[in-house]
């Protein structure tokens, strides 16, 4: 029960901002850039962030917010607005940017359809309670994509930092059912400073992994933790957290 619920919190919270306040929700098209605020990263779009107008702000009818920005996942980015006008929208505005032309549009179009089934397929579970076949077939068909979009985050992207956690440049993933049998596979390649992921196996790995439902969430949840605070320390403390949790579910090999 406590998987279940621990994914269903999870999902619900990748794709969900919070409530109160003066809501401004960043939209794109295509859907699924990375909102970039003052240098964090607020998640893929759409994202809803909530803003406190001060009393002067009211009375002029203007509010000023941080630069926001997105990023989709070829790279190519478009700025939002930090002007709103209250009197035109006094409940808060959605705002949507149109993305550059440009080559890579197939595979931000590709991205964006993702993370719209990701969304899909959780919506029925706004509560967070999905029962544990529910949670089983959810998690075994979101494992490679949900991997995918985690890994687009732009800190994972450098190599310094890929190389102080200890991550390998080619790793093979497993994701083990209920039963015992290998229900999923990837294969994670780091190369020209991005991460692929390819449904199978490809090549010799140099870490090989096998995660049970209960590590596959605890792993998304710790990363996806330390993608929302987006701190120096906040990465840190999951890089020592996973080379811990990594000894757990995966063996080296020699090449």
């Amino acid at each position: 029960m406590k998987s279940q619920r621990l994914l269903g919190l999870l999902l619900i919270s990748f794709l969900s901002g919070c409530a109160s306040g003066y809501s401004i929700t960043y939209e794109t098209e295509p859907m699924g850039a990375s909102i970039i605020c003052n240098g964090q990263n607020k998640g893929y779009s759409p994202v809803t962030l909530n803003y406190s107008p001060d009393e002067n702000d009211k009375e002029n009818g203007i509010f000023s917010t941080i630069p926001c920005g997105a990023i989709w996942s070829s790279g190519v980015s478009e700025s939002f607005s930090t002007t709103w006008d209250l009197k035109e929208f006094p409940d808060g505005v959605r705002r949507t940017v149109q993305r550059p032309s440009g080559e890579g549009y197939s595979q931000d179009a590709e991205f964006a359809l993702k993370i719209q089934n990701m969304t899909n397929m959780i919506a029925h579970s706004k509560d967070g309670k999905i029962s544990s076949e529910e949670s089983w077939r959810i998690l075994s068909v979101l494992f490679t994509p949900l991997t995918e979009v985690t890994l687009k985050t732009p800190v994972l992207s450098v190599n310094w930092r890929r190389k102080f956690a200890g991550v390998e440049d080619l790793t093979h993933v497993f994701l083990i059912s209920p039963d015992g049998q290998e229900a999923n596979k990837h294969t994670l390649v780091y190369v020209k400073g991005q991460w692929l992921v390819l449904e199978g196996l490809y090549g010799k790995p140099r870490r090989t992994y096998r995660m049970n439902e209960s590590d596959s969430i605890l792993y998304q949840r710790k990363i996806f933790s330390a993608m929302k605070k987006d701190t120096f320390f906040g990465w840190i403390k999951f890089g020592l957290w996973y080379k811990k949790w990594r000894k757990t579910v995966s063996v080296t090999h020699k090449l």
